[in-house]
């Protein structure tokens, strides 16, 4: 919120458990969770991963704009975009970045997954669909010498 806090609190009894604080800038974005995980983006330019249970950051990872768009947890991986114009890939344990494909204008709308697909708009007035690379295919570029990011 405006207040440059993310807070957790509990709706049965209104009771705020946990707050995350940090820097002077607005969390716009809702959070992704897991188990034990929350993953939420900042106009501070990191998407953020604190522990579920107490609000303690776990890893940070930085963009070069804003993260309004809310990050999806997809297994092991998060994605997300950022105002930078890239879409992101990371991985949920640690933070690192595991890909990243530049669409070159920024990107404040959320990912969507389905049919093993990542949908995502951008501000070029376009929606951008990524899949995984089929096994034969990975095999096939390697033998041939392509080794270029995917």
């Amino acid at each position: 919120h405006y207040g440059n806090e993310f807070i957790c609190v509990d709706l049965k009894t209104n009771k705020q458990l946990w707050k995350y604080v940090n820097r002077q800038q607005p969390f716009f974005s809702s959070p992704s969770l897991s188990s034990d995980r929350v993953v939420f983006g900042g106009r501070d330019k990191w998407l953020h991963c604190v522990k579920r249970s107490d609000g303690t950051r776990l890893w940070t990872f930085p963009t070069r704009r804003k993260i309004d768009g809310s990050p999806v947890i997809c297994g092991d991986k998060v994605v997300f975009g950022s105002g930078d114009g890239r879409l992101y890939t990371v991985g949920l344990d640690d933070g690192r970045q595991i890909a990243q494909y530049e669409i070159g204008r920024p990107i404040l709308s959320s990912p969507a997954v389905a049919g093993g697909m990542v949908l995502v708009g951008s501000n070029d007035g376009v929606l951008y669909a990524f899949r995984t690379r089929p096994d034969s295919d990975q095999k096939a570029d390697d033998k041939a010498g392509n080794t270029g990011k995917r």
